[in-house]
């Protein structure tokens, strides 16, 4: 009876909001998953057939990560996207939620995204970076690998959102902090061939999570805080986790670790929420 009950329980939380909000975004991840795996083995496979070792893959793959990532996220969003539409008439809510949702950048924004930016160079003791290898082509795969990267998810969990709302105030919050670990996780197993994974995936993609729910839902700061803070850490100060800092104007002379992230993004967020609880606002518009 005890077991049966248990059964329910997990049975019940998935059919909830929040359950089904985690059970699509794995289903996501899970079919991304599956179809990279497939493209690495099909790449690997053809280099087999050239006598290539599998330094050579692995050297390969590493050297074309951001373009595999790119291919791979942005495949399989849009078939995401193609099923939701065929299946729920609630897509033009999503529509109607980017055209609607909008949140000026406010000082207290910009004083958070300050105190991040000179916070990382400041930690890392940022530097020119005099070894670097200039191919602009790189560099704008970087920018364009961050984004997507981040964004998509995060797109994808604005559907879920509206297809599933969350009423509760307790669920609001702990989808804050199950999703930058899920985030993480499913980072961490699709794309360990092209890029080093660490749990800093955690904390960047809380800013973003948090930022857009700052004050009242919008998809415009958590933007300005990837724009602006997110890519210039990857593909400018050298944190690019598929290259490192081999095609960067800048440097970290300083390995900055992943608690020194999280600490720098717990102050910007600790800012954030005082300045809210000390100004609340009941209804606001842009």
């Amino acid at each position: 009876m005890e077991l049966k009950k248990k059964i329910d329980e997990i049975s019940d939380f998935f059919d909830s909001a929040l359950g089904s909000q985690i059970k699509y975004y794995a289903l996501f991840s899970f079919v991304l998953w599956s179809v990279h795996l497939i493209l690495i083995s099909l790449i690997s496979y053809f280099h087999l057939l050239l006598n290539h070792n599998i330094q050579t893959i692995g050297d390969w793959i590493g050297d074309r990560g951001w373009a595999l990532i790119i291919i791979s996220k942005v495949l399989i969003f849009y078939f995401a996207l193609q099923f939701i539409r065929l299946k729920n008439k609630k897509i033009n809510l999503v529509r109607s939620y980017f055209s609607n949702s909008v949140q000026m950048p406010r000082k207290e924004v910009i004083v958070a995204l300050l105190f991040l930016l000179i916070g990382l160079m400041g930690l890392g003791s940022i530097t020119l970076n005099r070894t670097l290898i200039f191919e602009f082509d790189r560099i704008i795969l970087s920018i364009v690998g961050t984004f997507i990267l981040f964004s998509v998810d995060y797109a994808l969990l604005i559907v879920l959102e509206i297809f599933f709302p969350l009423e509760s105030e307790v669920d609001k919050k702990r989808k804050l902090f199950i999703f930058p670990m899920l985030f993480y996780y499913f980072t961490y197993a699709t794309f360990i061939y092209e890029q080093i994974v660490s749990i800093k995936l955690y904390a960047f993609f809380f800013l973003l999570l948090y930022s857009g729910e700052w004050r009242r839902r919008n998809w415009t700061l958590p933007v300005l805080f990837l724009l602006l803070f997110l890519i210039p850490s990857y593909s400018f100060f050298g944190l690019d986790p598929v290259w490192g800092a081999s095609y960067t104007f800048l440097k970290m002379e300083k390995v900055i670790s992943s608690f020194s992230i999280f600490v720098l993004i717990t102050f910007a967020v600790f800012y954030l929420e005082r300045v809210q609880k000390k100004k609340p606002e009941y209804i606001y518009r842009d």
